[in-house]
């Protein structure tokens, strides 16, 4: 081998052995690493479910009221039972009409209401009933009145499921020859929310 060809072999020897021990070392480590002790923790089956906000009411479907042909100082009276039966208590009740629950040919402005709040009775008989009047005047006003959750009315609060209130309502056509012939009609909604 030449001079020349020695000093560079001498040279790239010069490079290459520390980068070959670096390799060495390194691979020694790795080897060690592999060997140690270890241990491990866990929290785990961690789940979740939420609570729910039920309201129902013991109408089955039915309308409470379906009068025909009233003449002025005709009334009529129905009761409704409403239940809190979610998960989540205490929860806040209100009733309302909502926009566009309140229908027909203006009969409503002619149509005197009065709203009952208590217990007793049920749907259909208010047999036992006991409560509190929470709106006394006409039919339209309350509808333009209670339209929503926040300005509802007949509030409770129903502090554990299973809950119930009975509502009382008396529909009454005021004498007044301008309601001939009009019709109204209204869909009340109870809202609940969880506190």
């Amino acid at each position: 081998m030449s001079t020349q060809a020695a000093r560079k072999w001498e040279s790239v020897s010069r490079i290459l052995a520390p980068i070959a021990a670096f390799l060495v070392v390194g691979l020694l480590v790795a080897g060690t690493s592999r060997a140690a002790f270890f241990d491990t923790t866990e929290n785990g089956s961690n789940e979740f479910a939420a609570g729910d906000v039920v309201l129902t009411d013991d109408d089955s479907g039915a309308a409470m009221f379906d009068v025909t042909n009233m003449a002025p100082g005709d009334s009529a009276t129905h009761c409704i039972e409403v239940t809190y039966e979610g998960s989540l208590a205490p929860a806040d009740v209100e009733m309302y009409v909502a926009s566009g629950d309140l229908t027909g040919t203006g009969l409503d402005d002619y149509l005197d209401l009065t709203v009952e709040m208590g217990t007793g009775g049920a749907f259909g008989d208010c047999s036992g009933f006991s409560g509190s009047t929470v709106f006394d005047g006409e039919l339209g006003a309350f509808a333009s009145a209670h339209t929503d959750f926040a300005g509802g009315t007949g509030s409770w609060t129903a502090a554990a499921t299973d809950e119930s209130r009975t509502y009382r309502f008396t529909f009454t056509l005021q004498d007044d020859n301008a309601a001939q012939a009009l019709s109204a009609g209204v869909t009340f909604t109870w809202e609940a929310q969880n506190q």
